[in-house]
């Protein structure tokens, strides 16, 4: 996990949503990039599952390329999500918004 720009980004929680105080000023979702750490290539050829997950949102490695599955609530899709992009994800025909109870300093009181 990590954030989804870099370089004073500021951001709080407040009411069960995620809330920008200051955009960071380098996107980290390029189209070009100087040097490959990670194959997306090799990881859906070897049917490897592959999620991104930012503050934001999360994406799943699809054989199309990239899909936008959840955004944070309080995000605005185009402003927060595409806008910080040099690409455009696919978007996943059920998009979610991420559980509210992330975003709160209570407990979750989840169980298995």
């Amino acid at each position: 996990m990590g954030t989804f720009t870099a370089g004073g980004l500021r951001e709080h929680c407040e009411d069960g949503r995620l809330v920008i105080d200051h955009e960071g000023k380098y996107q980290k979702f390029k189209t070009d990039i100087e040097q490959v750490t990670f194959s997306g290539s090799y990881a859906a050829s070897h049917d490897q599952h592959v999620l991104v997950v930012t503050e934001r949102a999360v994406f799943r490695l699809t054989p199309q390329g990239l899909m936008l599955t959840e955004i944070a609530p309080g995000m605005d899709l185009e402003r927060d999500i595409l806008g910080q992009m040099e690409f455009r994800p696919v978007i996943a025909d059920d998009l979610r918004r991420m559980d509210s109870r992330i975003f709160q300093p209570d407990p979750m009181r989840m169980s298995m």
